[in-house]
C-alpha cells in the first residue's frame, strides 16, 4: 500500500488517499508527489481519503495542502468521529453502493481537446482538461469536463435522456442531451453570467435543456 496515492473516482474528480499517521512524514510523502503532480491537482476537484488513525490530523493537512494551492473539496473518512475538518466530512459507512452493469464503461481522456478534434466514448465520458471551440464530444452517458467546455457536447448519445454535462465552465455554442438539443440561450436554456469560474452541469427538465450551477444542482436533487 502506497503512503500517498491518487486514485481516480468519479466526476467529481479524484481522490487523494494517505496511510501514514505521522504528520511529518506526510507532508514529506505530500511534497514528493506535489513535485510532479501539482500543477494537475490544482485543475480538478479533489477529496481526501483519511483512515481511522490520521483523520485527527485532517486540518493540519488540510492547511498544508492549502499552502500549496492544492484544495480539497471534500474528506471522505469510514468514521467521522474524531475528525475536526473545516470542509464537508463523507463518511464510507453511510455510502450506498448502487448496482450496476458489469460492461458500464468510463472513459478518460487527459489533456485538452484541440480546435476541430472529436472524442467519442461508450458510457461515461470524463475529460481532464478543456475542450476547446470547434471541437466535438459525444458519449452514451455522462459527459465530466474538469475544464472549460467550449465545444459541442452530446451525452446520452443514443437516446439516454437521463444523462447530464458537467463542466468547469459551459459555454458551447450548441447542447445535446440524449433525444434534446439547443442551438442558443433563448432555446429553453437557463445560462447567467457567474463571476468567476463555478461548475456547471446541463440536464433535462420538463423537455428543456436547463444549466445551473453544480451546488444549485446538488439542491435540486435533494
Amino acid at each position: 500500500m502506497e503512503k500517498v496515492a491518487i486514485k481516480g473516482k468519479n466526476f467529481l474528480g479524484f481522490e487523494l488517499e494517505i496511510n501514514i499517521d505521522k504528520i511529518d512524514e506526510i507532508k514529506k510523502e505530500l511534497e514528493l508527489v506535489l513535485a510532479s503532480s501539482s500543477h494537475f491537482l490544482q485543475n480538478t476537484l479533489l477529496t481526501l481519503k483519511l483512515n481511522e488513525t490520521n483523520k485527527i490530523l485532517s486540518n493540519d493537512i488540510l492547511k498544508f495542502l492549502k499552502d500549496k494551492n492544492i484544495y480539497i473539496n471534500a474528506v471522505v473518512v469510514a468514521d467521522k468521529k474524531g475528525c475536526n475538518a473545516d470542509i464537508p466530512v463523507i463518511e464510507t459507512k453511510n455510502m450506498h453502493l448502487l448496482a450496476e452493469k458489469q460492461d458500464k464503461q468510463i472513459a478518460t481522456y487527459r489533456g485538452n481537446v484541440r480546435n476541430g478534434q472529436t472524442i467519442r466514448a461508450d458510457g461515461d465520458l470524463v475529460i481532464t482538461g478543456n475542450v476547446n471551440s470547434n471541437s466535438y464530444i459525444y458519449a452514451t452517458g455522462n459527459i465530466f469536463v474538469l475544464g472549460k467546455l467550449n465545444g459541442i457536447p452530446h451525452a446520452g448519445y443514443g437516446g439516454n435522456n437521463d444523462a447530464i454535462i458537467f463542466a468547469f465552465a459551459l459555454n458551447p455554442p450548441q447542447i445535446r442531451i440524449g433525444d434534446f438539443i439547443t442551438r442558443s440561450p433563448e432555446e429553453g436554456v437557463s445560462l447567467r453570467n457567474i463571476k468567476g469560474v463555478l461548475p456547471e452541469v446541463a440536464y433535462i427538465n420538463d423537455n428543456n435543456i436547463m444549466i445551473n450551477t453544480y451546488e444549485e444542482w446538488l439542491r435540486l436533487k435533494d
